[in-house]
């Protein structure tokens, strides 16, 4: 297993109970796929840099984890067909 971080860009539009939901989906999957969370960090509603989907805000989340490199496209895979999910990025950890 390897050490990854996960960063998303949510809908800021979304009500506090939506944004927990899809946070623990995320935690979720990737439990339930061999992976350990270590850290959960959300940053909050922040401005885009450039909007995406005519959003000028999204609620941006950092996770921290290990976890086995063949799941890792089946992790963005997911992440891509949620139309709530704005962006997202993968980077394995040195």
């Amino acid at each position: 297993m390897h050490n990854y971080e996960l960063i998303f860009i949510l809908q800021a539009d979304l009500d506090e109970a939506s944004l927990n939901t899809l946070v623990d989906n995320v935690e979720t999957l990737i439990k339930n796929n061999g992976g350990e969370i270590a850290k959960i960090d959300r940053w909050g509603k922040r401005k885009l840099a450039y909007p995406i989907n005519k959003a000028n805000e999204g609620y941006y989340v950092l996770v921290d984890f290990n976890y086995k490199p063949e799941e890792v496209a089946g992790l963005k895979r997911t992440l891509g067909y949620n139309e709530q999910v704005l962006r997202h990025i993968v980077v394995r950890k040195a």
